[in-house]
């Protein structure tokens, strides 16, 4: 193959064919036709003499010789990127891009109302795809370029994540106004509620995954103590929901309560157990440290985020 005649969108309809796992999903996030997606696909299966993504129950599967290929094209792509973006002067208003973020709900209500003013105003071209994933999905979309930013607790991370430090955030307990335990025990709005309460009353817990424990868990196991967990539920939306339609309390971020104003028709409460601060990170590919348009991207999120 002559370097001369090959097509480097290929390369982009063989990134897109990794990340979907489909020759239609591919060709909507290229914003191609599913026929020219699928003419690429013959094309790079010509020019590797490899079927590269073969079909295994719903979904395209790569072959060794695709994963083999992975890393050089992103770093490819990634190179050429970059080498476009410094022979220009960069300019948000002619960014004609698509992002891809991931976070919980918490992350959402609190980043997009901003984010999405801002790039109206400067970036009408920029749009943003926001997905709600549990960690190990979202780590391994990181590494296969489907999505751009995650945002999530400060964990320890592989080599090839870069991370930025957004702000600190604390739980609180909530009920709805009214709650029959709480008012007959005479604990008001901001008042805390006794720890052999808390263990006594029913939980609706906030898990993405469907975990039933986390680390105040193990701190009320360490004091011989354990709460009633009835239900899990993947958004902190839906916390709120059980909790203003029910006699659960719940557990929910104070900026999540704050971002309510007036709106919050529940009460809040110190948590029962001394719980650290949790820090909240932003999380990127190292592949794109250099990309000026990543990178405006993050400065944007973090002035969208500063408290």
């Amino acid at each position: 193959m002559n370097i001369n005649t090959f097509d480097l969108n290929l390369l982009k309809t063989f990134q897109a064919l990794f990340a979907e796992g489909s020759v239609t999903k591919a060709a909507e996030r290229l914003g191609v036709t599913q026929p020219a997606a699928s003419a690429s696909l013959r094309r790079l299966r010509e020019v590797f003499g490899d079927p590269l993504f073969v079909r295994t129950g719903q979904r395209l599967e790569p072959t060794q010789v695709a994963l083999d290929l992975r890393s050089q094209v992103e770093q490819t792509l990634e190179g050429v990127a970059g080498m476009l973006e410094l022979g220009s002067v960069f300019d948000p208003a002619r960014l004609d891009r698509t992002f891809w973020l991931s976070g919980s709900d918490f992350f959402s209500q609190l980043l997009l109302p901003k984010l999405l003013e801002r790039l109206r105003l400067e970036a009408p071209s920029v749009k943003i795809v926001f997905v709600d994933q549990v960690f190990g999905t979202t780590l391994g979309e990181l590494e296969n370029g489907k999505v751009d930013l995650a945002f999530w607790p400060r964990v320890d991370m592989p080599k090839w994540v870069s991370m930025q430090y957004l702000f600190t955030t604390q739980f609180q307990h909530i009920a709805r106004i009214g709650h029959s335990r709480l008012v007959s025990a005479g604990i008001k709005d901001g008042d805390p509620i006794p720890v052999d309460l808390v263990c006594d009353l029913a939980h609706v817990h906030f898990s993405p995954d469907g975990r039933t424990a986390d680390d105040m868990d193990q701190i009320l196991a360490k004091m011989g103590r354990r709460r009633k967990i009835h239900a899990t539920v993947p958004t902190f939306s839906a916390v709120i929901d059980v909790v203003n339609a029910s006699d659960l309390i719940g557990t929910l971020p104070f900026h999540t309560v704050d971002a309510l104003g007036g709106r919050r028709n529940f009460t809040r409460h110190p948590l029962a157990v001394e719980r650290p601060e949790i820090p909240l990170m932003m999380y990127w590919h190292r592949r794109a440290e250099n990309s000026l348009g990543h990178r405006w991207l993050r400065g944007l999120v973090q002035e969208c985020l500063t408290p």
